[in-house]
């Protein structure tokens, strides 16, 4: 029998947030095999709180989570149990690669609580995050759909529903924009001021807010709107940059983006309605959405009449939902006039591509198709690894299977279970050919960009196309191969190499996507002068020409000032 007194007093410990002396009674009066299960979760949590806790503190607290949950009787605890072990593998999954071996044993856990005590929507949340950080992201959306289906009322919840379908062929534009119409239920419209109350006409300028939660070091978003920025007609357009993200994170990219803005304000430490009366005390007449449904506890800022003009641009390639998001920027290529019915926004097209990046300040070196040193072809990919759908899988394991001796490098800009995606080429008997890198190596953008120099072509991934990533491999000179999709953000890599003056390098369909690496790869001639060509002139197309654009963007935000 455990004395009452010890057990009231460790509770004590850890109400106080005592959570290193917690730990040390704990081992110091009880023993493990008979000890009650909240002691034992009391155990697990103090380790994760800890004030500098270690690695071991981390493997440590899963497995007392694992024993707390062997030793629950109560659903609740039980839930409890498996929704911590699953938290604490997602979040230490960016510090500690070892934990990827956990995530199967997340997944068992998570099975065996859901067949013992049914559906509860925290245990269910829970398990669709598990399954988008081990990649299966047909399990996630089913989750998610059991969720909405038993009405959740979460935010985070319908937003990542609703984003996660991106990367399937499951929904097409009907059904995604059916479910979009709805999504503007799950967050509040706040009571705020009319903006027939606000004055604008004291403002000098037009005031436009460009507002993001990933202003932050090296971010892709930062490469696309500081060159912009200096651009921009500073007689006529007053900008604001509105960070959701702290000022510490601002680092190289970003911290230079931040000197492109007339104005700069850290709004991170303040909610949503206090942002929002915010902008409208400084009469911000455009305000520019840079996240879309990736940032659920923010895009609520713009279910409510903000600003006259509201404009959704970059951040999300798909309608967010909201009738007080007025536009969505695109281009001809991505989105096609007689689709304009399947978005709640209307359509603005820019002139040539929807977006422009900035290049990058060091010097370009052109330098030699790897293949000529390594006698075989080198592919790869370094697009978030949930785009790598299971139709890339299948596409990517018959090329290397029919390329001789061929090579895939593979890089993720997200942290998630990689070992998940190494798992599904297994299946297909090419994981010898694949090559990962960790982001976490690559301390800085140089860095990053040096490793397409291995690179002799890059696979675009289907049907969610890479953006920055194919920005980067042709900066860097290195052909792309994408494929041509059915809606917005499945023809990202359509539109850009159109503008690159590569249509060659876009393939109809899969079989065309295979027939077409497979010609390059056995024609190396041919791939050296696309290298040659792509390096001579990307430059000169309007993926690169920040200047045109700019003057683009600033007459279609003229034009549409000046129509409301």
């Amino acid at each position: 029998m455990i004395n009452k007194n010890l057990i009231e007093n460790l509770i004590q410990l850890f109400k106080n947030k005592k959570y290193e002396e917690t730990i040390l009674q704990i081992q110091k009066n009880l023993d493990f095999n008979n000890c009650p299960p909240d002691l034992i979760n009391i155990s697990a949590i103090s380790k994760l709180l800890k004030t500098n806790n270690t690695k071991e503190d981390v493997f440590s607290a899963l497995n007392d989570l694992e024993i707390y949950y062997k030793r629950s009787e109560k659903k609740f605890q039980k839930i409890e149990a498996v929704t911590n072990y699953i938290s604490t593998c997602v979040v230490n999954s960016k510090k500690y690669n070892e934990i990827n071996t956990y995530f199967k044993k997340a997944e068992k856990l998570y099975e065996e609580c859901i067949t013992d005590v049914g559906y509860d929507e925290k245990l269910y949340s829970r398990g669709a995050d598990l399954y988008k950080y081990t990649l299966n992201v047909n399990k996630s959306r089913k989750i998610l759909q059991e969720l909405i289906n038993n009405r959740s009322t979460s935010k985070i919840n319908a937003c990542a529903h609703g984003y996660m379908s991106n990367y399937t062929y499951d929904w097409g534009l009907k059904e995604y924009f059916g479910y979009s119409k709805n999504l503007k239920t799950y967050f509040p419209h706040y009571e705020i001021k009319n903006i027939s109350e606000i004055n604008y006409s004291n403002n000098k300028k037009i005031k436009i807010g460009f507002i993001s939660k990933d202003f932050v070091a090296d971010h892709s978003l930062t490469f696309f709107l500081k060159n912009i920025l200096i651009n921009f007609d500073k007689n006529k357009f007053e900008s604001f940059g509105i960070s959701l993200s702290n000022n510490n994170l601002l680092k190289r990219s970003s911290a230079e983006l931040k000197n492109n803005f007339d104005n700069w304000l850290d709004v991170s430490k303040l909610k949503n309605l206090q942002i929002i009366n915010k902008l409208q005390d400084l009469r911000i007449e455009i305000l520019v959405d840079l996240m879309g449904l990736f940032h659920a506890d923010r895009i609520e800022i713009f279910n409510s009449r903000v600003a006259p003009v509201q404009i959704s641009w970059l951040g999300y390639p798909n309608t967010v939902g909201f009738p007080t998001i007025d536009y969505l920027l695109s281009d001809r290529n991505l989105i096609k006039k007689s689709e304009e019915k399947y978005y709640l926004e209307k359509i603005v097209y820019i002139s040539d591509i929807w977006n422009c990046h900035s290049g990058f300040k060091f010097k370009r070196e052109f330098t030699e198709l790897p293949m000529k040193k390594n006698k075989h072809i080198t592919f790869g990919s370094f697009n978030n690894f949930l785009k790598i759908s299971d139709e890339v899988v299948e596409v990517w394991s018959k090329i290397l299977k029919k390329v001789y001796k061929s090579k895939l490098i593979l890089k993720s800009s997200l942290t998630v279970n990689k070992d998940s995606l190494l798992e599904k080429f297994k299946k297909k008997g090419i994981h010898n050919s694949i090559e990962f890198y960790d982001k976490k190596d690559f301390l800085n953008i140089k860095d990053h960009l040096n490793l397409y120099k291995k690179i002799d072509i890059a696979l675009d991934t289907f049907p969610y196309n890479g953006v920055t990533t194919t920005f980067e491999a042709l900066w860097s000179g290195v052909p792309v191969i994408t494929m041509k999709g059915f809606n917005m953000n499945s023809r990202c890599g359509e539109s850009i190499l159109k503008n690159a003056n590569l249509d060659y390098l876009i393939s109809c369909d899969e079989e065309d996507y295979v027939k077409k690496v497979l010609y390059y790869s056995n024609n190396m001639k041919k791939i050296e002068d696309i290298k040659t060509t792509i390096y001579s002139n990307i430059l000169n197309t309007p993926l690169f020409d920040s200047k045109k654009f700019s003057i683009d963007f600033q007459n279609k935000l003229m034009a549409l000032y000046k129509k409301n």
